[in-house]
């Protein structure tokens, strides 16, 4: 399996088993990601696109401020 294909598919593995236990209304985002440059990158999410870019957006305003 390719190394996208490979953390695609462990990507809807995890967020099934985060998303049976949250709550409804409750949205997630799971990145993940090969470390160092050029790596590759995947997400999942039960949140609408728009949605999950604003809380990442937040969450990056919330981060500089530490």
């Amino acid at each position: 399996m390719e190394p996208l294909q490979s953390l695609e598919a462990n990507a809807r593995k995890l967020a099934r088993l985060v998303g049976q236990d949250l709550p409804k209304g409750v949205g997630f985002t799971l990145l993940l990601f090969d470390f160092g440059h050029g790596g590759h990158l995947t997400y999942v999410s039960n949140a609408e696109r728009g949605d999950m870019l604003r809380a990442l957006d937040e969450f990056r305003e919330r981060m500089n401020q530490s």
